[in-house]
């Protein structure tokens, strides 16, 4: 009777005898992860993430040239700054792309990715002007704040002064206030599902739209994709607590709300979402968790799962899925 009671158990109760193991991939099992044509990048050189390694990045970027456009003769690109949120924050460069002669036109802040630490619009620079001139909006490209210099909120902040200014200035610029998507990829994903909430509880201006690609949900280190992808080129999860402890400060606490979107309590009244996840990327697990939650609350959310691809990869058809988005959500 035992044995059948402790059969029974473990039968109505999923995975407690029954649980999937996950363990560290081996690189030649991460391998098999990958698409055939992406497999060679599992030889690329493991580097471990150090202050001195983000600044050294940070340099070879900033003398990084803005790449050329091509479709320069159609959108107009201006560079400016802008105020900070607070009076002692630093003024924000943005770069702005619009159609020739953009007026009324729904308005996109995109944010770059760079873990936190550092990245560049010159980035998105081209990927930016396709979304103004297909998606037929006014695209601000954002250069918010660095950690650990500027650990958080300073990210967040600088993206709710882009969003105040962005709606204050929309006429000018060839905007509508009342038509706001934001996004990004990576970090600038997490800053984007983090500014969604931000917004709404302090009341802001109305998001439309939110495009999450390959979002952090949140510092969990227990998902299957975070145990898996700990040791391999690229993004791997052994950097997760370096980064964490740069991006919160060495006294900042991992779960408060808004670090991350996951780490909010209440995900109701968002804005519709786009979800983008690698399939071969640590932040994997993160951003369908996160992704599901917000499905569960009733928030619109298309989530796409991209297998073989690793982070930070171009991921085939994303911009034709982001601008059918914006075309159901921006009008």
């Amino acid at each position: 009777m035992k044995k059948y009671l402790l059969f029974l158990i473990s039968f109505l109760i999923p995975g407690l005898s029954f649980a999937q193991q996950y363990n560290p991939l081996t690189l030649q099992e991460a391998e098999k992860r990958l698409l055939p044509q992406f497999r060679a990048m599992i030889n690329a050189p493991i580097q471990d993430i150090t202050l001195e390694e983000v600044k050294k990045e940070r340099k070879t970027q900033a003398e990084m040239a803005w790449p050329e456009l091509k479709n320069k003769d159609s959108v107009d690109v201006t560079q400016s700054k802008i105020p900070g949120l607070n009076a002692k924050d630093p003024e924000i460069p943005v770069t702005i792309y619009k159609p020739k002669n953009a007026k009324n036109l729904p308005l996109f802040l995109w944010f770059h990715g760079g873990a936190f630490v550092y990245g560049t619009p010159k980035w998105d620079h081209q990927r930016c002007a396709d979304y103004a001139l297909k998606g037929h909006a006014v695209v601000i490209n954002i250069d918010y704040r660095f950690a650990p210099e500027s650990p958080f909120p300073a990210a967040l902040h600088d993206a709710y002064a882009s969003l105040l200014w962005a709606s204050k200035n929309a006429v000018r610029i060839g905007g509508n206030p009342k038509l706001i998507a934001v996004g990004g990829s990576s970090a600038g994903a997490g800053i984007s599902g983090s500014l969604a909430q931000y917004t709404r509880d302090l009341k802001g201006p109305e998001i439309s739209l939110q495009v999450l690609e390959i979002p952090p949900g949140d510092f969990g280190m227990d998902y299957p994709s975070v145990v898996e992808f700990k040791r391999i080129p690229g993004v791997k999860s052994d950097d997760f607590p370096v980064l964490k402890d740069f991006y919160i400060g060495k006294n900042g606490n991992s779960k408060e709300k808004y670090v991350l979107p996951g780490n909010i309590k209440d995900v109701s009244n968002l804005p519709p979402a786009v979800i983008f996840v690698a399939g071969a990327d640590p932040l994997r697990d993160s951003g369908i968790a996160y992704a599901a939650r917000l499905i569960k609350a009733g928030i619109f959310t298309e989530l796409h799962v991209f297998a073989g691809y690793a982070h930070g990869m171009p991921l085939p058809g994303s911009m034709e899925i982001t601008l059918r988005m914006m075309k159901q959500f921006l009008k």
